[in-house]
């Protein structure tokens, strides 16, 4: 592990405590994201969650004071569409699945949202929020994959645009918080990998490992 800076050097520097203990730590001195933002956020996931179904609790429900979302204009997709869609789907799992459990085994914490340490390998190599990525693909998604069942109607769309409105401010509120966290490391590590763009962070990791030619300079 490199040089440790920011609000998790003074916990570290108290020398070998378990990974609940550094949980623990951390906690009392608030330097947790999931605290401090993802709760937040999460009590808003819910009720778009609940809005984006209502037309379907209308429909198979049959209670009366729903009728109105059951009458909403939907949109059907055509069946290549929705298989497209769940391709893309079980990709972002995949990624979000492989993200979390790096950040479990190599976080220092055994915690698939807490750690102690920048980690830089796998998909962070090519960006710093995997895990957010995968989240910008497969909520939108969801209202596409199971809109056979599920009418997509403008509440679906209303579910779609907040929640991805909410996730890009959590991609700048964890790149703030872990400037805090880590400081200048972090600092470095956001001068080099990009956010959430893939397609820059393959380019840069390709020129990264192209051998140089003589007189080249990375």
């Amino acid at each position: 592990m490199s040089k440790v800076e920011g609000l998790v050097k003074e916990v570290l520097s108290k020398g070998d405590l378990a990974a609940e203990e550094i949980k623990n730590e951390l906690w009392k001195k608030n330097v947790s994201f999931v605290r401090s933002y993802d709760r937040r956020c999460n009590r808003l996931f819910w009720p778009l969650v609940v809005l984006w179904l209502l037309p379907a609790i209308a429909k198979w429900s049959g209670w009366g004071f729903l009728s109105s979302f059951a009458r909403l204009p939907r949109v059907d997709f055509p069946i290549v569409v929705i298989v497209i869609g769940a391709i893309f789907l079980i990709a972002a799992i995949a990624l979000e699945v492989e993200a979390s459990s790096m950040r479990q085994k190599w976080g220092g914490c055994h915690d698939v949202h807490e750690t102690v340490v920048v980690i830089r390998e796998g998909p962070y190599r090519v960006i710093r929020h995997p895990g957010y990525l995968a989240e910008l693909i497969y909520f939108p998604l969801l209202p596409i994959v199971f809109s056979r069942w599920v009418p997509f109607t403008i509440l679906a769309i209303v579910y779609i645009v907040v929640w991805t409105g909410a996730i890009l401010y959590l991609v700048k509120a964890e790149d703030n918080f872990n400037l805090r966290k880590w400081g200048e490391e972090y600092r470095r590590y956001v001068e080099e990998i990009p956010a959430i763009n893939f397609v820059k962070g393959l380019r840069r990791l390709r020129r990264e490992s192209k051998p140089l030619t003589p007189g080249e300079v990375k």
